[in-house]
């Protein structure tokens, strides 16, 4: 088990940034990046919203548990995890022996708008009107807030990439 500290590792809702900014944030510490999503793809052959649509939420979340137990014994890396990782199966501990887990912390407002722009490659908001996208963002925040919470540091997220990286970093060192 990797001790305290060896991983970065990005929480927070769908929309937050965190792909994006663990991109930059890797970058800018050389240090490898890893999406628990996309390595779920490359185990599985399948996109998300396949897995959701053929396999179901349960099946995609033992994906996310079997991908996050597999890198705790990764070299220290930038990991993006999906927005409800955190909040089922006790994992919010794991990420937090893990490392430094940060929670990318974004208003409604600021993920709805994101969430519209492209709703097709998030499963659980996919089809749903602007209203729909408000409604189900304030009740998957309502539920997952308590574990987001937990992070070792809470970054407000309503920033560009490029001033969340340096904010992490602030923080890190």
């Amino acid at each position: 088990m990797n001790k305290k500290g060896d991983h970065i590792i990005l929480i927070g809702m769908s929309g937050a940034g965190k792909t994006t900014t663990g991109e930059a944030l890797s970058i800018s510490l050389n240090l490898p990046f890893i999406d628990t999503d996309e390595e779920i793809v490359k185990i599985t052959g399948l996109s998300i919203p396949e897995i959701f649509r053929l396999e179901g939420e349960a099946k995609f979340r033992s994906y996310e548990s079997g991908v996050i137990r597999q890198l705790v014994d990764f070299p220290k890396s930038v990991i993006s995890v999906g927005g409800g990782l955190p909040c089922y199966d006790n994992q919010i501990e794991l990420l937090l022996e893990m490392g430094t887990v940060v929670h990318l912390d974004v208003s409604i407002d600021v993920l709805a708008k994101r969430l519209g722009k492209n709703t097709n490659s998030r499963p659980l908001f996919t089809k749903l009107s602007s209203n729909q996208i408000v409604e189900k963002t304030k009740t998957l925040m309502k539920q997952r807030t308590p574990f987001y919470r937990k992070a070792d540091l809470i970054i407000d997220g309503n920033h560009s990439s490029g001033d969340l990286v340096k904010k992490v970093i602030e923080k890190i060192h």
